[in-house]
């Protein structure tokens, strides 16, 4: 079944910039309803003239045609109509379980504001106290107040719609972890079936290598390299010509399984464990961050952390942000010269949330997996939440990608115990439009 959603403002209620953001965001084609009105509609709005009922019929078939072959077609679909009146919005809402109307309302002043930033197109300000003459309030569906912020108002719509945040790239995976952006490519591991996988933007996917322990995060050295995180044996492997080799021992400094990791642009990586035996239900207890260096030697550069998880570092590679899963909060380093790190300090504090992976935007805002919640959040330093965003399955790592660095693909998974996770093989790689 489709599930076309039609956005009915009463009047063009948003600015040009953001008319299309609802249909960006949930990576759906965005149809412009005055694309279709004929000539003769144009020739006379663009006069100053309004239209009148016989006029908008010619339109109104266009726009009920698009829908009905959209949804014959099973093509997902935002459409924006100025349906003003009720007779029109029954035409357009052929089927209501798949059509979905938002009446979108504001003040006559506001979007008299806003149809003024308009350049070139055939609908006159001065027409709009026609529309509002000729305006007949929807009942029964949802209305979105359009002073709000536009992405206020469209993470209002997929909320109240109960629409996907995100889009499915990839699923069938036993518990993917530790997506990795690089040359077009997203890496990650698929960590129960012992998988190295990447895969394209459309959704290609290839196995590059496969571990007979369970492969943690990922990384690549200045050459190019690949290193993986070999998690029970606690060690990091290299691939080479194909075949994964030991190129650090962590065993006599990692208090259990190794976890995640994070490269940096120099070859120097930062590794962190469990602690303790999560999966065995052992009592909880502190664990160390490791740095391998460019040589291969690992050293313990923090110690007493609470199962040390996604790291990321900020652009200018001076300062480490690591998630302290079970203390539910972001950590914080400033990075020395050889790779120490000092000055340690709380980055966010998060509540109840439990950090997993973690990625910075280009604002600096932080991008938090916290798969207790089953949400995405995007965090600001010191803690306040920006967005908030529930992909299909709980998030247990993000990183941002794509040709423009405007994709967040998303980790999820129905569970983390080994065994469920490959019975299940519910995990997921998603993909949010940011």
């Amino acid at each position: 079944m489709s599930d076309l959603h039609l956005i009915i403002p009463c009047i063009p209620t948003w600015t040009p910039i953001n008319r299309w953001l609802l249909a960006k965001r949930l990576g759906w084609p965005f149809i412009e309803g005055d694309d279709y009105h004929p000539a003769e509609n144009r020739e006379k709005m663009s006069t100053g003239i309004p239209l009148d009922d016989t006029d908008r019929q010619p339109w109104l078939n266009a726009l009920e045609k698009i829908i009905t072959d959209h949804l014959e077609s099973g093509d997902n679909a935002v459409l924006a109509s100025s349906a003003l009146k009720s007779r029109y919005r029954k035409q357009l809402q052929v089927d209501h379980e798949q059509v979905r109307p938002i009446y979108l309302s504001g003040s006559y002043e506001l979007i008299l504001a806003r149809l003024k930033q308009r350049i070139g197109h055939f609908m006159k300000p001065g027409m709009l106290q026609s529309q509002f003459d000729a305006l007949e309030r929807p009942t029964g569906t949802l209305v979105i107040e359009i002073h709000q912020p536009p992405e206020k108002i469209v993470d209002t719509i997929i909320d109240k719609l109960s629409l996907p945040a995100t889009q499915l790239l990839l699923d069938g995976l036993m518990f993917p972890e530790a997506p990795r952006w690089r040359d077009g490519w997203l890496w990650f591991t698929d960590q129960h079936a012992g998988h190295i996988v990447r895969v394209t933007p459309q959704g290609k996917a290839e196995t590059v290598a496969t571990l007979d322990d369970l492969p943690g995060g990922l990384g690549w050295l200045p050459d190019g390299r690949l290193l993986v995180v070999s998690m029970t044996r606690r060690q990091l492997l290299v691939l080479e010509n194909g075949t994964l080799r030991p190129y650090a021992d962590l065993s006599r400094l990692a208090s259990f399984h190794c976890n995640d990791m994070l490269s940096d642009p120099r070859g120097r990586c930062y590794v962190g464990n469990f602690g303790y035996d999560l999966h065995g239900g052992a009592e909880q207890r502190p664990a160390e961050l490791i740095l391998v260096d460019v040589q291969g030697e690992c050293s313990v550069v923090a110690d007493e952390m609470i199962f040390p998880n996604g790291c990321t570092l900020t652009p200018d590679a001076s300062n480490l942000l690591v998630a302290e899963t079970f203390a539910s909060r972001i950590t914080v380093f400033d990075v020395q010269t050889d790779g120490s790190l000092s000055n340690r300090r709380v980055w966010a504090e998060l509540g109840d949330a439990y950090p997993d992976g973690i990625c910075l935007d280009k604002d600096g805002l932080l991008w938090i997996a916290a798969p207790n919640r089953s949400r995405l959040l995007l965090v600001r330093e010191g803690g306040e939440i920006v967005r908030s965003v529930k992909p299909l399955g709980s998030p247990y790592a993000c990183m941002l990608g794509g040709n423009d660095g405007d994709r967040l693909f998303i980790a999820s998974s129905e569970t983390d115990d080994p065994e469920s996770a490959k019975q299940q093989k519910s995990g997921r790689i998603e993909v949010l439009r940011v």
